[in-house]
């Protein structure tokens, strides 16, 4: 418990000023950075369980009562469609490696990179996730892996070369506005998984991606911090990792 507390303040402290936490844990040692991603990691997950409750307590109850309807059940819904679709691999591949490292690179690497190459990549990145049809991208296919992997490694060659570079690539002001602009609009995005939408209730969509805006934001706190994507992709990469295993325990038993 005082462990998620501290936590929250320091998230709290970090989305106040996302610019002045640029580059703090460069000196953090490899084991200091695994205990902060699993404070991290806990803190998703107890947030998580915290607003999804109280979303099924109160505004669940009222929509069914009230208006016989379900939010949660387009969730369900849109879940069960993906999975018909994809096998268990795929699945696994696409919500705990693709989907994380894929949506890092949209949200999270904007916010640290000063590489043209990188620049372009997240520019076209933006375009498909817009525009899907335009160049028709599929998820697993050779085109999009060879995507993925000329993007990690221009990450990878990028880290090495700002390792010494610890200036963001905005003033503060600007810097505070895009990173608040990125933490809003990944947490939007995730209205998508509760298709169809009812337009008629689309006030209360954003209550049901609050546990995405606060992990998008311990994304964030983690990628300013470190300077690099790595430590935000393994933490996603492990909350989708363990909601998929979650899945896969409940189906079993």
């Amino acid at each position: 418990m005082q462990t998620t507390l501290s936590m929250l303040k320091n998230i709290l402290t970090f989305y106040r000023n996302p610019y002045a936490g640029f580059n703090t844990g460069k000196t953090e040692s490899i084991r200091e950075r695994l205990i902060l991603l699993k404070k991290a990691f806990v803190f998703c997950l107890c947030s998580c369980i915290v607003i999804v409750l109280c979303i099924i307590i109160v505004i669940e109850e009222i929509l069914k009562s009230k208006f016989n309807i379900s939010i949660i059940e387009n969730l369900h819904n849109t879940w069960n469609e993906f999975r018909a679709w994809n096998s268990p691999l795929d699945t696994f591949l696409k919500v705990s490696i693709i989907g994380p490292f894929s949506e890092e690179v949209l949200f999270r690497l904007p916010l640290i990179t000063k590489s043209t190459f990188l620049r372009l990549a997240i520019f076209f990145g933006w375009v498909d996730f817009l525009f899907p049809e335009l160049f028709n991208f599929k998820y697993l296919s050779w085109s999009y892996g060879i995507v993925l992997l000329i993007i990690l490694a221009g990450i990878l060659v990028s880290e090495k070369i700002s390792d010494q570079n610890f200036q963001t690539i905005f003033q503060k002001k600007s810097y505070n506005y895009m990173s608040w602009v990125l933490m809003v609009a990944f947490g939007l995005v995730h209205i998508y998984n509760f298709t169809p939408l009812n337009w008629s209730f689309i006030y209360l969509y954003p209550f049901y991606v609050l546990p995405q805006f606060v992990s998008g934001i311990v994304f964030s706190y983690l990628a300013i911090r470190f300077n690099s994507l790595l430590w935000p992709f393994l933490l996603h990469a492990s909350i989708n990792s363990a909601s998929q295993i979650h899945r896969l325990v409940t189906e079993l038993f």
